[in-house]
């Protein structure tokens, strides 16, 4: 049967913090894949590439007579690497699938996933491992379930272990007797109400000339319910055929979806992502709401560019726009000078200055520039930008001590766009029904932003 041997969670140096236990294999195991883990990232450290995402290692094999191999899939996330072996044929699929439902149910206990967090919390963090982790199979996924089992950490948990007592729930009313699995019994809220958000992110590969050479929108939809009882809902979408390659929460009824693309569910209480889905494609062009037209020039140690950003959505600013390239190993130093309609910020630093870890950032009216000399890389930031503007400019040079840098061929762009969706989903009706005499307070919200969006120069 398909499984996976246990989880290791290392802090930012490489050293073990959490290491489940590992039944089935000799003690030196989990260190074995610690070892050949710190090996590897110091090797794409010093060579300057990318760690492989699943890493082979040597092993004892279980009967000890020989050796034998096993995979490790690695996640960094805040800093923390977490590591997964997998000793048998496993799809390394079914590994990541697993960190990220095991690191989201972490961020909905501990809020932030930190090595501080982490070290507060022991206990919680291993109860987590048992329960979701049987054996190397995972098997009590749903956080309201977990939730019946293990406290979240809070003020009334610590006081319960100071004096003693186990940090396990001691109801009766556990998850495992509760009629849908999900969805704990007796739930009930002064205020009915139910949000949804629906996020949606563009990746995009744009040449030179303005031409978009691929894109594609990811989205997902994501549930805040706070509703008595257990209410049967019906979501419909004003256009659901734009939603194609459809994951979704285990509370929807997905042969209703598949006859007449309605969204049928007893929701879970509390944060849940409902669905998540890619956009059929449309126009590409006008899916890409922003314009950049750069030009660099390499030179002889160093280099020249000028950048034009201008917003090409008429009904929404474009927010938090930033626009970063790495101009290449051995760059140290940038001039640069943005124009624009916006106001000056931060006026008294004049054209540049430098912050006290050496960052050299420039603010004036068209965004500000910062060029860190460690990453060799230079970001361009705007608060915003909007269409009826003029556009957006930065000029400047950059110097290397290499003869002929090498930067990045593509210039990398975010931005946020609040109540915006590039694919135009709308929630046209939601219909409360089951066991409830109520009628909840709904609200909808739409987030856009950028995923991974390349201008090559």
């Amino acid at each position: 049967m398909t499984r996976i041997d246990g989880i290791i969670i290392l802090d930012s140096n490489g050293k073990p913090l959490i290491t489940s236990h590992f039944s089935t294999h000799p003690p030196s195991y989990p260190s074995l894949h610690i070892d050949a883990f710190n090996t590897a990232r110091q090797r794409s450290i010093a060579q300057d590439k990318e760690l492989d995402p699943v890493i082979w290692v040597n092993t004892l094999s279980r009967t000890g007579g020989g050796m034998s191999g096993a995979g490790l899939c690695h996640l960094e996330r805040e800093g923390l690497f977490f590591l997964v072996p997998v000793g048998q044929e496993v799809n390394p699929l079914f590994a990541f699938s697993f960190l990220d439902s095991f690191l989201d149910t972490l961020r909905d206990y501990l809020g932030e996933i930190t090595e501080t967090t982490i070290k507060d919390n022991f206990d919680i963090v291993y109860m987590l491992i048992e329960e979701m982790l049987d054996e190397g199979h995972p098997m009590t996924m749903e956080t309201n379930m977990l939730k019946e089992i293990v406290l979240p950490p809070s003020l009334v948990r610590k006081i319960l272990n100071a004096a003693g007592v186990s940090g396990l729930q001691t109801h009766t009313n556990t998850p495992f007797t509760a009629p849908i699995p999900w969805r704990r019994s007796g739930v009930r809220h002064s205020n009915n109400e139910i949000y949804f958000d629906i996020e949606e992110s563009l990746d995009a590969i744009v040449d030179r000339r303005g031409n978009v050479l691929s894109s594609s929108i990811w989205g997902r939809v994501n549930c805040n319910s706070r509703l008595s009882g257990n209410p049967d809902l019906l979501l419909n979408f004003a256009n659901p055929k734009m939603m194609d390659n459809c994951a979704f929460h285990p509370c929807v009824r997905y042969n209703k979806w598949t006859k007449d693309r309605v969204l049928s569910f007893i929701p879970p209480d509390g944060k849940f992502r409902l669905l998540e889905y890619q956009a059929v494609a449309g126009s590409s062009k006008s899916q890409i709401p922003i314009s950049l037209k750069a030009n660099l020039v390499v030179e002889e140690n160093g280099g020249r560019f000028s950048l034009t950003l201008s917003s090409r959505l008429n009904t929404r600013p474009l927010e938090d726009v930033v626009v970063s390239i790495y101009l290449g190993k051995g760059a140290t130093s940038v001039s640069a000078t943005p124009t624009g309609d916006r106001k000056p910020l931060n006026h008294g630093l004049g054209g540049h200055g430098l912050k006290e870890d050496g960052v050299g950032e420039g603010h004036v009216g068209g965004g500000t520039w910062e060029f860190d000399p460690h990453t060799q890389i230079l970001k361009w930031s705007l608060s915003s930008l909007v269409s009826t503007e003029r556009a957006a400019t930065l000029t400047g040079s950059f110097t290397s001590t290499e003869n002929q840098p090498v930067p990045s061929p593509s210039f990398d762009v975010s931005f946020n766009i609040q109540h915006h969706s590039f694919s135009n989903l709308r929630v046209d009706q939601l219909k409360v029904q089951g066991d409830v005499m109520y009628k909840p307070f709904k609200g909808v919200r739409q987030m856009s932003r950028a995923g991974k969006l390349e201008v090559r120069w």
